[in-house]
């Protein structure tokens, strides 16, 4: 922030400039308690906008637990729907295929959309969507009807990360001091898959398969229901509800195109050779991630003779190991490599084939469960990593497009998880697929040998989040901080 100067000004990709005087920069992790020239009298608003961060936070990470949850849960009614419809994988694996197709597609293509709608209202329309899916699964035994019914969850399920983003970045507009949270935000995948397993699983003994589809689908519509009633989504949303003086709090419009976009993009993007290595590590990584969540329940049954409350606990410490590489990983790439990304990919990602060689060898419970949470340690922090590091080497303005380009290459990696690996399964048996999947991951590592010394742009502007920020709404309760503070008191 300019010491002394309402002039300088910063702009983001939205377009909008920022006035230094309402530039913010949010706390890191660690540092949550207010300073002393910011104490906790009604004249001064940050504690309460902290408490409010930190609500709105807890929200969002528990929502997108509730889209994995009705997700997730493919691998655990598919083994029954194989059985019933009396199909092969290969036909079983257009599921998992489609739905991961049509979710890439979407992902790149609906960004605008989700920039042009209230986040909150987006999430909470994709909670109900999502449990009306998978009622709708378990209510028709056809399999192109599910095939349908399961393209259109990815479509709903593509609309939920990049709106949780949004309200994020409302919330954490200093890029700063955002790193670390961030990166426990991302730990919500981690959790949300880790815990899936657990309750589906205890569903489905006491239910049968449809209680897969049903324990996700009241979770959905009870989660909107909180969120509707609890969620803000963004700092201009708080002061709109307290004040309920819609003209008082400076927007910002969408921007125009720029000129020369395409010649940027194609520059900047499509002719990237650091972003088609890192598309072509984060295929195989999307591959071996889908492959181990849609297919290790029937893998663990059927090669390895476990029941389903222990191949529960194989994918659960699955996620745990992937919850703890996903904080460490920024962590060692700032601390070893000095922010460089590469060396923690490569490594990364060269460790996951000796152990999915080990999970095809090994029969021992402990030692699968140890192979599982090695692989989550080695391939989590891998797609967190990639996700910020694609946005690292491109100009400010088209870091988004860059991150949808290569999660959408990482998409077509999932796709091959459904059914081409069914197909795979049915001709080379368990040995072909898990050597398939070691061979690829182990050429993506190499891939991204040529990423070692490679580093950030540097000069890179702050990220600016439509809605308003956390500085637009301090800057408000300080012109209002007589009764407005009691009723936002009231709000948190």
């Amino acid at each position: 922030m300019a010491d002394g100067s309402q002039s300088q000004t910063m702009s983001g990709p939205f377009g909008a400039d920022i006035p230094a005087h309402l530039q913010v920069q949010s706390r890191p992790l660690g540092m949550m308690k207010a300073t002393a020239e910011h104490s906790e009298s009604p004249a001064s608003p940050k504690p309460l906008t902290q408490q409010l961060r930190l609500r709105e936070f807890a929200l969002v990470y528990m929502s997108y637990m509730c889209f994995l949850m009705g997700r997730k849960n493919y691998g655990f009614w598919l083994p029954a729907v194989i059985d019933i419809l009396g199909i092969g994988k290969a036909e079983a694996g257009l599921l998992g295929s489609t739905q991961e197709i049509v979710y890439g597609t979407c992902a790149l293509l609906n960004g605008v959309l989700i920039d042009m709608a209230s986040p909150k209202h987006i999430l909470v329309a994709c909670l109900l969507c999502i449990a009306l899916l998978n009622l709708a699964i378990g209510s028709t035994e056809s399999l192109p009807v599910m095939i349908v019914i399961w393209g259109a969850n990815g479509f709903v399920q593509s609309f939920g990360w990049p709106s949780i983003s949004n309200i994020f970045l409302a919330w954490f507009p200093d890029p700063a001091s955002r790193g670390a949270w961030y990166s426990l935000l991302s730990t919500c995948q981690n959790a949300g898959a880790a815990l899936v397993p657990l309750l589906i699983s205890s569903c489905v003994s006491r239910l049968g398969w449809r209680g897969a589809l049903y324990a996700p689908a009241i979770c959905c519509c009870c989660y909107a229901l909180v969120l509707g009633a609890l969620l803000y989504g963004s700092p201009a949303a708080v002061q709109r509800s307290v004040s309920g003086q819609r003209q008082g709090l400076k927007t910002y419009q969408a921007p125009q195109l720029p000129r020369g976009l395409a010649r940027l993009l194609t520059q900047q993007v499509l002719l990237n050779r650091a972003l088609w290595l890192m598309a072509l590590n984060y295929a195989a990584i999307s591959l071996v991630r889908t492959s181990l969540s849609d297919w290790s329940t029937v893998f663990l049954l059927e090669a390895k003779g476990l029941d389903m409350s222990q191949a529960a606990r194989c994918l659960f410490l699955l996620e745990t190991g992937g919850f703890v590489g996903s904080l460490v990983a920024g962590a060692m790439s700032d601390r070893f490599f000095a922010g460089r990304r590469g060396p923690i990919v490569c490594t990364a990602s060269l460790c996951i084939a000796p152990a999915l060689i080990g999970l095809l060898l090994s029969d021992d419970e402990r030692l699968l469960s140890l192979c599982y949470a090695l692989l989550g340690f080695c391939a989590f922090p891998v797609h967190v990593l990639l996700g910020l590091f694609s946005r690292e080497v491109v100009a400010p303005n088209v870091s988004s497009s860059a991150g949808g380009f290569v999660k959408a290459i990482a998409q077509i990696g999932g796709a091959f998880a459904g059914y081409p690996l069914g197909l795979l399964q049915q001709q080379a048996g368990w040995r072909g697929v898990f050597g398939f999947l070691a061979s690829a991951v182990g050429l993506a590592a190499l891939a991204t040998l040529p990423l070692w010394n490679t580093t950030a742009q540097v000069e890179r502007q702050p990220l600016r989040c439509r809605n308003g920020t956390v500085a637009d709404f301090e800057e408000l309760q300080k012109k209002h901080a007589g009764g407005s503070h009691a009723k936002l008191h009231k709000l948190s």
